[in-house]
């Protein structure tokens, strides 16, 4: 038997529909809670420098109120499982890295989080977020 480093290609297909129609005919309303979990955390990743711990990530989201031990989450169900599904979807990438202290979980921006109609989503959110912060401060 022969063993080698074969690597197996996959592909992503990402859409080309302008996001009107995209939002019209393809869009799953019923899932949209996903599309947000999926946002927030590219966000997150993609503010920390495209690369974050595991550790990093949780304590993030507790703070927005999704803890990682919740296996009975009012939208997501089991929040591991959530978060693992979007690394199946190719939207982050996890990694094991070997460090002083022990092995790290690493979570990075991977193809369809790098694609540009995601991208420029982020980023808008991103700045929506900024401006109401900016908005509250000055309110203050």
């Amino acid at each position: 038997m022969k063993s080698g480093n074969m690597e197996a290609k996959s592909y992503i297909i990402v859409s080309k529909l302008p996001a009107d129609m995209y939002s019209k005919y393809v869009e799953d309303k019923e899932n949209s809670h996903l599309n947000g979990f999926a946002i927030v955390l590219i966000s997150l990743v993609h503010l920390a420098g495209g690369e974050l711990s595991e550790e990093n990530l949780w304590h993030q989201l507790r703070r927005l109120g999704i803890n990682e031990n919740d296996e009975n989450h009012a939208e997501f169900g089991n929040n591991k499982q959530t978060l693992d599904m979007l690394v199946q979807q190719w939207y982050l990438h996890k990694e094991k890295v070997a460090g002083p202290e022990g092995n790290t979980m690493m979570y990075e921006l991977a193809e369809r989080s790098l694609d540009e109609s995601i991208s420029s989503k982020v980023k808008e959110y991103i700045s929506q977020v900024v401006s109401k912060n900016e908005t509250t401060d000055v309110d203050d």
